[in-house]
């Protein structure tokens, strides 16, 4: 069944993990334990323009979980997405065995919201003005400069360089959050506030590079 879902997952387009699963005739209990990872060659890739659906269900994420160097400063994040989810989580960066550390940008009734946890510094930062819940393309930027952080949406920065006090980041989510996290303090902050996304992602560049492919668990292939 493992090798069967993995081809299915990495073949098809628009058909939902869940999906797969439920014809399949597999139990609620196994369907959460099922985690299908895609080659570099595989038609669902985050990192490539066509990118991957983030369905609006618990286990639906994408999981980068070891970047080849810490994410610190100079090095920077950026994608696309497109929703019309009014809440939910894009991304979130934390630090291997720290239960506090963070940094994540999620959707808030409509609007981007970035949110900064460092045991020395602690923001929430909101682009007003600017709905993403349009269905159309939109752009993240984050970027490390010695201790600030620059946040940027469509290639405009909302506001001054933050402080951002954490160590270098490891690993990156996208989606739902991850078991592995639920331990931190901050990723709780994420976990079933006002629903799940439902949207796509793509380009999604990391200057640290990555040590371990993308796991891509109960997602779908973007239109």
């Amino acid at each position: 069944m493992d090798i069967h879902l993995r081809d299915v997952l990495c073949s098809l387009s628009h058909i939902v993990l869940y999906a797969i699963l439920a014809s399949a005739g597999v139990d609620g209990g196994s369907l959460r334990r099922q985690t299908a990872t895609c080659t570099e060659t595989s038609v669902v890739d985050i990192e490539s323009n066509a990118g991957v659906k983030i369905e609006p269900i618990e286990q639906s994420r994408v999981y980068i979980e070891t970047l080849s160097t810490p994410f610190d400063d100079g090095h920077t994040l950026r994608f696309e997405f497109n929703t019309k989810s009014g809440n939910g989580t894009l991304f979130y960066a934390v630090r291997r065995n720290d239960i506090y550390d963070m940094v994540s940008a999620e959707i808030s009734d409509g609007y981007v919201q970035f949110k900064i946890r460092c045991r020395s510094s602690y923001a929430d930062l909101t682009i007003p003005g600017i709905r993403v819940d349009d269905g159309e393309w939109h752009r993240i930027k984050f970027h490390r400069k010695k201790r600030k952080g620059i946040f940027l949406l469509d290639d405009m920065e909302y506001f001054e360089h933050y402080y951002v006090g954490c160590g270098g980041f490891t690993s990156v989510n996208f989606g739902s959050t991850h078991r592995d996290h639920d331990d931190s303090f901050s990723v709780r902050e994420l976990q079933h506030k006002n629903g799940h996304l439902s949207g796509c992602i793509r380009n999604v560049k990391i200057t640290t590079g990555i040590d371990t492919p993308p796991k891509y668990t109960a997602i779908s292939q973007c239109n």
